[in-house]
């Protein structure tokens, strides 16, 4: 029999609507029902009986390469874990799969390793609250993406056409613009740019890009209610002077 099992290359978490970066092991929820021994004299065969009790939402584990410039996703996670804030989280499966998994987590562990011989990386818990939900239905996502650049202010052009199944997108910038600004149309859907909300079809705000002869890559999360995740993203060139 040809298996039927897939790659789980292009998996994130998105913690607040913010892609974290550069893990290479996302595990979990690790779901587990409780159990109630309900055994008495009564018992068919002397066999112990059991009903259901309360679900646990378990954990979910993390490592990674340590990002210490991500911001808005391992920054933001450790702070988040100090302060005991809860947060709305996804693991996104591929976008082939169209499948995700939502919840309501708080950070329970973060831990770097740094060995002289080998890459810096980062280990993390999150302690699921509530149930976990298993979304098994794929938004219909972005049906259009624009913006402008700094210096003129004119319109991106896009090498690609917005297009369904199309995730990834690449443009070109004057070398002094330093930033641009995104307009992304996904209507009914919740919409976060880098980890910043924005509401369909209104032009959001600057978003920083590197230094002249580098590429900025741009993450796009949307989704409509109980539906899977879509992510999208765009490549911003902005050549060497």
């Amino acid at each position: 029999m040809t298996s039927s099992g897939v790659s789980a290359f292009g998996t994130f978490l998105f913690w607040n609507g913010a892609k974290v970066l550069e893990l290479t092991n996302i595990s979990g929820p690790s779901e587990t029902r409780n159990t109630i021994d309900v055994t008495s004299h009564d018992s068919d065969d002397a066999y112990s009986e059991f009903i259901a009790g309360v679900g646990d939402g378990g954990e979910i584990s993390l490592e990674g390469n340590l990002i210490t410039t991500d911001s808005a996703g391992q920054v933001a996670f450790h702070t988040d874990l100090q302060a005991g804030t809860k947060r709305t989280g996804f693991i996104v499966l591929p976008m082939a799969l169209g499948k995700a998994f939502t919840f309501t987590g708080m950070g329970t562990g973060f831990s770097g390793t740094y060995p002289y011989d080998d890459k810096a990386s980062v280990s993390g818990t999150v302690k699921v609250s509530g149930k976990p939900t298993y979304l098994t239905t794929q938004s219909t996502g972005i049906s259009a993406l624009a913006g402008i650049e700094e210096t003129d202010t004119a319109a991106l052009s896009l090498n690609e056409v917005v297009a369904a199944g199309t995730y990834e997108y690449t443009c070109t910038v004057d070398t002094a613009s330093s930033w641009v600004k995104l307009t992304v149309t996904a209507a009914s859907h919740t919409i976060y740019v880098n980890g910043t909300a924005q509401t369909t079809t209104v032009q959001g705000g600057e978003i920083a890009l590197g230094a002249a002869g580098t590429t900025t890559e741009i993450t796009i999360l949307v989704y409509e209610t109980s539906k899977a995740p879509r992510v999208y993203t765009l490549s911003v060139t902005r050549p060497a002077a």
